[in-house]
This record gives C-alpha cells, structure tokens and sequence, in this order.
C-alpha cells in the first residue's frame, strides 16, 4: 500500500479531538500526506438557536462558523502544525456532515476521537462508530491515552481481501512507529467438537501439531507481502483457539496491552448489519485501545460521497 496522501480529521474540540488531530499530524508528516480538519455544526441545534433569537438576527450560521474557526485557532495552538491549516466547517447532521465534507479531499485516511466531551472507560462513542460503518476510507478512531506513536499494533487476520488490506494498512502504521506488529488469527479447533467422545485422531497431538503449524505458515507466508521492510524481530505471529472471534480478539488485545487494533470490516450493501460485520462491531464496542478500521476494496455509502 502506497503512502497516506490525503488525511481528514473530524474534529469537535474536545481532548479526544485534539489527541486525534495530533496523530494526523504525526503521519502525515511521516508519510508526506496533507492534513485536512473539518467540523460540522449540528443542523439540529443550529436550527433550535435560529428559533429561538431574536427574528430581525441575520448571518447566524455564519457566525458560528466564524466563531469555529476562532476555536480552531485557540485549538491548534499546542499542535505543532495545525495552526496553519485551515478548518473547514459546514452545517449538517453529525456524521453526514462529516463523511461528505470529508469526502471533497478524497481521503486514504480518516481520524476521529473516539468520543466527544462524554469519555467512555472503553469503546467508542455514536459518532466514531457511524463514521466508521459509512466511511469509505480506512478509519483510525484514536483514545486520548494515545498521545504517542503506537508501540504494539495488532493486525486480525482472518485470511479474507479485506483483512489482507487491514494487514497492509497495519504494516504501513508499523513502519511509520517502528512498533511491534503483531498478526493475530483466531480459529476454532475441529478437535473441540469431539470432546464428548472417545479419543479420535482429530484429538490426537500430532494431528494439533500439524494442524497448527500448517495455520501458522499460511498465516505466515499470507503476511509476506505487507511485512516487507519491517525487522523480523518486529513481527510476531500468533494462533488462538477461541470459537468467539469478538471475545478473542478484546481478550488479546487486554493481555498484550495493545495500543492500537486493526481490523477488516465487511459490507457491500446499505444495511447496517452488513456495513460492519460483527467482530468489527464488537472491537468498536469493547477495545480499551485505538482502532484501525479498514473496509472492503469497492465499499460505498452515499453519505461518503462529494
């Protein structure tokens, strides 16, 4: 995968915000990529306010737009390099507002808080999580502990096109941090559906052995590609057996003490069951780390479009 060229950040001037704004900087200058913040206005509450002044008031979305860009001023002022990048803020629904403003730049990257002024303890709020289901570009929903370069990156490989461009995308973030990227793959033994019968040679060590040593070259040689440039001794490979993939995956994530999980989304149509697959919607729901979310090569939403 070529290098980021194009970054948005949906930002809401939150602390969440501005960590997430300091990690697009971060690569973009790694990478070269130019840095687009956007903010949108609630049409709800923009709507209620015009009611509710005085009728002969003229030009109020305009001056809350103007008074945006003057907490976009305030904002920048402690991240190196958003100062002098201008914000682009528009009137619309949250999420809408932000995935069509976004898409005029045409972003290989989209950064957003994992949550506005209300911090949760895990998980990421509404607005990060409607970003990620109808974005079109890979979305990095950042945790304001993350204020640094992500140390140790898990990638989930499930052997599908999409996790193979989650791996891609991980390994790029990888080579940007110089982090310890980790593949994951979770399966489920055939041998657990056995357990209520005699020894059988599914059960059998040898049998365990070889089945997974041959998951562990196809995780390996599946890697190959993407992991190019990165030192060996920077990658790390590991088979879990859990039947649940959403279970296994927050459960690595804990006991490695992850700080940022890549995962492959799934979805070709515009039902939201299908435009995050379940295990997606379950890390989104539980990481207590930033997530990497990556969908399928053609994925659209018409919320995502200029």
């Amino acid at each position: 995968m070529d290098k980021f060229k194009s970054i948005v950040v949906g930002l809401d001037f939150s602390e969440c915000s501005a960590v997430a704004m300091k990690q697009a900087m971060r690569v973009a200058k790694a990478s070269g990529a130019q840095v687009h913040p956007i903010h949108v206005l609630d049409t709800h509450v923009v709507t209620e306010l015009e009611s509710a002044i005085n009728a002969f008031q003229h030009g109020l979305r305009d001056q809350l737009r103007d008074d945006a860009r003057s907490r976009y001023a305030e904002f920048a002022k402690n991240i190196p390099g958003a100062e002098k990048l201008e914000l682009d803020v528009e009137v619309d629904a949250l999420i809408r507002g932000l995935l069509r403003t976004a898409a005029r730049h045409k972003p290989d990257l989209f950064v957003i808080g994992a949550y506005g002024r209300r911090k949760a303890d895990v998980g990421m709020g509404t607005v990060a999580t409607g970003c990620v289901r109808k974005a079109m570009a890979p979305v990095l929903v950042v945790r304001d502990t993350q204020t640094g370069p992500f140390r140790n990156i898990i990638a989930c490989v499930d052997f599908s096109d999409t996790s193979q461009r989650a791996l891609e995308t991980a390994a790029q973030f990888a080579k940007c941090d110089g982090s310890d990227l980790h593949l994951l793959h979770l399966f489920d033994a055939p041998w657990n559906d056995f357990h209520y019968r005699s020894p059988t040679p599914e059960a059998n060590p040898d049998f365990k052995r070889q089945y997974r040593g041959t998951l562990e070259a196809h995780l390996k040689n599946f890697g190959k590609d993407a992991l190019a440039g990165i030192p060996s001794g920077k990658v790390h490979f590991h088979l879990v057996d859990e039947p649940s993939h959403r279970e296994g995956i927050v459960e690595f994530v804990r006991k490695l003490q992850g700080d940022l999980v890549v995962v492959g989304t799934r979805g070709k149509s515009n039902l939201r069951d299908v435009l995050l697959g379940s295990t997606a919607e379950k890390v989104l729901s539980r990481s207590p780390c930033s997530v990497l979310a990556v969908k399928p090569e053609g994925f659209e939403h018409p919320f995502s479009k200029a």
